[in-house]
This record gives C-alpha cells, sequence and structure tokens, in this order.
C-alpha cells in the first residue's frame, strides 16, 4: 500500500465521520427536536383547576382538529383595565401556569393563559406552523371580548415565540417578552458553538425576524445569570427594537426567578400602568 492510498483512506474515514455527525446532529434537530423543546404535563379531561382565585375555562378550536384549553382569571375589587395575554414556557401546563394570576391581576389586569396542544387537556397534532396558528386563534378570541388597546401580549421562554409572531400580525397595546430568544437555530449554536452550522431545524421560531415587524411598544426582561436561554441569545433581540422599546437586563436572576427581583417588579409596574 504507497502513501496515495493511505491518505485517500484517512480522507473517506474522516468524511465518513463528519457525514455520521452531520446525519445524528440533523437527527436530534429534525425529527427528534420536539423531546428537546416541549415538556408538557397531560391532564384528563376531567380534571378540575383549584385556584386562590375563581377562574373561568374555556376551550377555543384550532387548526385541524385542535382544542386548546384556556383560563381566564378577572380582577377583583376593581374595575379591569384590560387582559395580559399570557404565552407560557414550555413545561408543564395550566395546573402551573394558572397559579400567575395573583402575579398579574394585581396591576388591574385580567389574566389570560392558555395551554398548547399536547399540554394539560389541549389536543391536537404539533408543528410550528399549527402553533403559530393556535395563537393567533387565541388572540382573535380576545379580540372579541377586549379592544386592541386594552390587549397586553406577554410571551415567557418558548411563549415568546408565539406572543411575537402574533403581535407582528395584530395590533396590542404593547408587548412584553421573559426570557426570550432569538430563534432556535441561535439558541442551539449558543450551547453548542464548535459545531458547524449545517443542520436542518424542524422547529425554527425566527423570533428576531417577526420582532421587526411590530408596531407598538416592546419590552424585553432577561435574567444576566440565565443558563436556559443564555443571555448572549435573547440580546440578539435588541437589532429588532425600535428607538422606545426597553431591554432590561437582570443582575444575577436566572431563568426562572425574574419575579424575585425588584427591577423587574417595578419595571413590569411601571409598563402597565403606563
Amino acid at each position: 500500500m504507497n502513501l496515495l492510498d493511505i491518505e485517500g483512506g484517512l480522507f473517506l474515514e474522516f468524511a465518513g465521520a463528519i457525514g455520521a455527525l452531520w446525519g445524528l446532529g440533523n437527527l436530534f434537530t429534525g425529527p427528534l427536536q420536539h423531546w428537546f423543546i416541549f415538556r408538557p404535563r397531560k391532564l384528563a379531561q376531567s380534571y378540575v383547576y383549584d385556584f386562590l382565585a375563581p377562574c373561568q375555562e374555556l376551550w377555543i378550536t384550532g387548526s385541524r382538529g385542535g382544542k386548546l384549553n384556556a383560563l381566564l382569571f378577572k380582577t377583583e375589587n376593581q374595575p379591569s383595565r384590560g387582559v395580559i395575554a399570557f404565552f407560557h414556557g414550555n413545561a408543564g401546563n395550566l395546573s402551573r401556569w394558572g397559579h400567575l394570576h395573583h402575579f398579574f391581576t394585581r396591576f388591574g389586569y385580567d389574566f389570560f393563559v392558555y395551554d398548547y396542544r399536547g399540554y394539560g387537556k389541549s389536543t391536537g397534532k404539533r408543528s410550528e406552523a399549527l402553533l403559530y396558528e393556535d395563537a393567533m386563534e387565541v388572540y382573535s378570541y380576545l379580540a372579541k371580548h377586549y379592544p386592541p388597546d386594552q390587549i397586553v401580549l406577554y410571551g415567557r421562554s418558548l411563549g415568546s415565540a408565539f406572543a411575537i409572531r402574533v403581535a407582528a400580525s395584530f395590533p396590542a397595546r404593547m408587548l412584553i417578552l421573559e426570557t426570550p430568544f432569538s430563534s432556535m437555530k441561535d439558541l442551539f449554536y449558543t450551547y453548542y458553538p464548535f459545531l458547524p452550522a449545517l443542520f436542518f431545524f424542524r422547529y425554527r421560531f425566527p423570533s428576531q425576524h417577526y420582532l421587526s415587524q411590530v408596531a407598538y411598544p416592546v419590552a424585553i426582561f432577561q435574567g444576566a445569570s440565565d443558563r436556559i436561554v443564555p443571555f448572549s441569545c435573547a440580546a440578539r433581540l435588541k437589532a429588532s427594537l425600535k428607538p422606545g422599546d426597553r431591554f432590561f437586563a437582570v443582575p444575577g436572576a436566572g431563568h426562572n426567578n425574574l419575579l424575585f427581583y425588584d427591577i423587574y417588579n417595578r419595571e413590569l409596574e411601571t409598563l402597565l400602568d403606563g
């Protein structure tokens, strides 16, 4: 065997290893990507919600057989200033997220939150397009009961992708984002910056693109020590903000504890009062 044969064999082995890595990577970012993004907990259809405040359980019909379970908490002891449409994070269900009612209704707003397909009691096949369509249906439902200048779109983590997509298409008072990411691709490469940008993504969620289309005020809250959505990934969204939009970096805060920081509570109250 001569030197050329050895070099050719090494090249083929190297190319084979790269091809295997590419195929394995696309398996995780393609067909299996949903396992890494969505962390739902299902609920029996007979499940009865139990919160400290009364709520109305609602059903919204989504596209292609989807049924979305939702909760609406009304303000107590004061007239409603509107509604906060809350698009929740990637884990749990309404039995968890509904407890935020006590935090948001104290600002004088009704609090609306719904479960995505496959979460809680919600049903239907899941895809990026269908999740966006569902978010539009949620807005359409709320728009029948509240004028646009009384609707606050609030997206947390995964839910920021849906809140931004709605805000790019429909009017509202403002868009508030908590621990958002610029895109699923950006988030992936924030975790794995050493990998080549050659992978296919089943779920892309290009939020930075849609955020640039939002015409009304936007505010972003991001923990400086967030390990789920690293600060650098959220900071990419600054490029899509307009003059007057706000980006609040919360020193020391992680992904799930912003409400324990004064800057978050103070600035959020100012935004909602404004």
